[in-house]
Formats: C-alpha cells, sequence, structure tokens
C-alpha cells in the first residue's frame, strides 16, 4: 500500500468471515487487535440488534466485526480522532460492510441526529473506554449512553483492571444496575441495561478538564488523554519551539498538530498584524483549543480552525502560507515525516519558512537521511534537551 500512514493489517473472524482491518500508524493498539475489544466481541448482549453504537471506534475492530455478524443492523462508529475515523470507514468498504458507517464525534456530542432533533436510539451502545480518559468522563459516557438506549437496550464497556474500582464506585453513588459481563487477564466487561434517563444533550463544562498549565507565558485549560501530551514535551519541548518563532510576524501562518492550542494561541498574542490556521484531526483537542483562544480573548477572525485526519488535505489548492509552525509526530513514522515535509516545502511563500518541532532523535535518524534523498532546505535551527527545531525553506 502506498499510503505513507499505512502501518499493517490484522486479520479478524466474524459472522463467518475473515475481515481484513487495515491500520493507520499513530492510533490505538496497532500491533494487535486489543484484548479489551476481544473480550467484548465474545461477551456481547442478546438479542440482535437493529441499531449499535460503537463509540470510539479506531480503526474499526469492535464495529465492523459486529457489523459482519448482524448484518441486518445499522452500525454506526465515531471518534473523535479524525485519521481513525478514515481508517474505519476504508476497511468498512473494503470489507463491503454497507450497513457500517463511520464519522466523527466528541463523546456523544455529534451523534446522526433524527427529525426531533435528537439521536435515534440504539439498541446497543459499545465502548472500549481509554484507560487515561478520566473519571468524570466515565460517569458521563454511562449516564449519557443509559438515556440514548432503545427499550430493551444495553450499554456495554470493557475496561481494564485498574478503572473497575472506578466503574464499580461510579455504579454505586449513581445507583446503576450495572453488572459484571466478562472478565478477562487485564480487562473487564460491565453491561447496563436501558433505565428511565433521558437523553443528555449537553456535556458538563468541565467534563474532560484535567488542569491548567502555563505555556509560554499563557494559562492554558488541559484536558485528559491527549495524545503527545508527555511531562517532557510540555516542559522542553513547546519551550525550544516557541523560543525559534520569530518575535515579529505580519502576514498568514500554519499551525498543526496543535494539541490543546499553546502554538498558534502564543503566536496570536504575539503578532497582532498576523493570522492563524490551526488544523489538527483530534476533536477534543480542537474543543480545547477553542476554549482556550475565548478564555485569552483570542478568539475571533484572526484565527480560523479546521479539523481532518491529514492537515495536508485540509488545505485548499494553491493556498500559502509565510510561516508554518508545527511538530513531527514520533509514531506516525519516517514515511508520513517525509510526505509532510514535501508538502510544506511546496505551500510556503517566497521567503517563508517552516519551525517544526522534533526529537533529536528524529533529526538525527530521519531526517537526515530525508534530506539527503530529497534535497529538502532544512537544517536544525536550535537543539535543547533533547528537542529539535527544524527550519525548512520554500520549494526550490
Amino acid at each position: 500500500m502506498s499510503d505513507p500512514w499505512f502501518k499493517c493489517e490484522q486479520a479478524i473472524e466474524a459472522g463467518g468471515r475473515k475481515l481484513k482491518l487495515a491500520v493507520p500508524h499513530d492510533v490505538f493498539s496497532t500491533q494487535r487487535v486489543d484484548e479489551g475489544t476481544l473480550l467484548l466481541l465474545d461477551h456481547l448482549p442478546a438479542p440482535a440488534p437493529k441499531r449499535v453504537l460503537d463509540l470510539g471506534c479506531g480503526y474499526g475492530a469492535l464495529g465492523l466485526p459486529v457489523a459482519a455478524r448482524f448484518p441486518e443492523a445499522r452500525v454506526e462508529m465515531v471518534d473523535r480522532d479524525l485519521l481513525a475515523v478514515e481508517w474505519s470507514a476504508r476497511n468498512a468498504r473494503a470489507n463491503k460492510l454497507g450497513n457500517a458507517e463511520a464519522y466523527g464525534s466528541l463523546g456523544y456530542r455529534d451523534l446522526a441526529r433524527g427529525r426531533a432533533g435528537v439521536p435515534v436510539p440504539y439498541d446497543w451502545i459499545l465502548c472500549n473506554v481509554p484507560a487515561r480518559i478520566g473519571r468524570p468522563f466515565t460517569g458521563h459516557l454511562i449516564s449519557a449512553g443509559l438515556g440514548l438506549l432503545a427499550p430493551g437496550g444495553e450499554l456495554r464497556v470493557v475496561v481494564i483492571r485498574d478503572l473497575g474500582p472506578i466503574v464499580e464506585e461510579l455504579r454505586d453513588e449513581r445507583g446503576w444496575a450495572l453488572v459484571e459481563a466478562g472478565r478477562g487477564p487485564r480487562h473487564i466487561v460491565y453491561a447496563l441495561p436501558r433505565g428511565e434517563s433521558a437523553p443528555i444533550l449537553e456535556e458538563p463544562a468541565d467534563l474532560y478538564l484535567r488542569d491548567r498549565v502555563d505555556s509560554g507565558g499563557l494559562e492554558l485549560d488541559r484536558p485528559f488523554d491527549l495524545g503527545g501530551d508527555d511531562p517532557k514535551r510540555l516542559k522542553h519541548g513547546i519551550p525550544v519551539l516557541l523560543d525559534v518563532l520569530p518575535r515579529k510576524f505580519a502576514g498568514r501562518a500554519l499551525c498543526f498538530r496543535i494539541g490543546y492550542g499553546a502554538v498558534p494561541l502564543a503566536a496570536l498574542s504575539r503578532w497582532p498584524d498576523s493570522r492563524v490556521l490551526a488544523v489538527d484531526r483530534d476533536l477534543l483537542g480542537m474543543a480545547f483549543t477553542r476554549r482556550n483562544a475565548e478564555k485569552l480573548g483570542l478568539a475571533g477572525p484572526r484565527l480560523e480552525i479546521r479539523e481532518h485526519a491529514h492537515f495536508p488535505d485540509a488545505l485548499e489548492p494553491g493556498e500559502r502560507f509565510g510561516l508554518a509552525v508545527g511538530e513531527i509526530s514520533p509514531s506516525a513514522g519516517e514515511a508520513v515525516a517525509e510526505a509532510e515535509l514535501r508538502f510544506l516545502a511546496s505551500r510556503l511563500e517566497a521567503g517563508g519558512e517552516a519551525l517544526i518541532l522534533c526529537l533529536e532523535k528524529l533529526e538525527r535518524e530521519w531526517v537526515r537521511a530525508i534530506q539527503a534523498r530529497t534535497k529538502l532546505r532544512v537544517h536544525p535551527a536550535l537543539s535543547r534537551e533533547g528537542f529539535t527545531v527544524l527550519r525548512l525553506s520554500p520549494q526550490a
């Protein structure tokens, strides 16, 4: 497969068929189908469903086997990661599962809605709960899910064993009729039938809030479970990148892999005559970028936000920038890094530049090799504390 994002292929048996699932870099459980997903597939509710929601679908390892096993059911697969959504949709097409569809949603926020403006009830809601999503979201996932079930419907979640006590504490606090439906070496499946609760369409304001952090002198709200937000990156990586940003810039800048907004918001506060296009694939990160922009008084026409699985595909043909700022993803692989560097070099204005954060190790092992075979004009601008900022010039 020529797509630089392609990593491997996983196979899974379902409905008398062998499904082949293409797996991209940089999503959950790429080495194998996750044990928790397999455990949940072995402990599905009964009877056969008509409508199923797979919340947090990844590349389709849960929802697509369900669609194959129950061809009369309509299966909706949603994920906040638009890269996962794209590959889940690809896998549905490749396996000719026309009863499955995938689209982006932050939790239940963006579910398809019926004529009354509320989601059509589901017979099953299934979720492999992220280990680091936090207690508030775990409680909301279950409470809100109950209100989205059809009569006789059931919600089933699988969690790592360490989350079991949290789920059971929530059960006791809220009076859920939740029971254990299956147990594996490292996971537990819980089942909860529909109650009398109404759909919860609004999410609590601080549902995903983890804490508040200082970044370049800006106080930013930070969510739980955002990929790449390790302490070293926050303490050392982002400061290196901010130190290299020009003190003045008047023009249009592109920021990609923006997390919860540290770099684009620093740019807007530093450059009053600039406009910033911020692009990311994670709907949670984008929601917090908007939240932080509003809190800091930086929301407005100078900030444009686009959500897309791949930042190059978010741009219009011919769009050019005087400055591009972003990061190389260590988990996306060298081929993706090369494709993105080539693209950036082609989209810079004459005299423009791209400033790209990466690990020093990747500069040595990837970037130098990429430069040698592509003749891209890229070199280190500053290295410190294990991080390097690359300076990329426009394509010659």
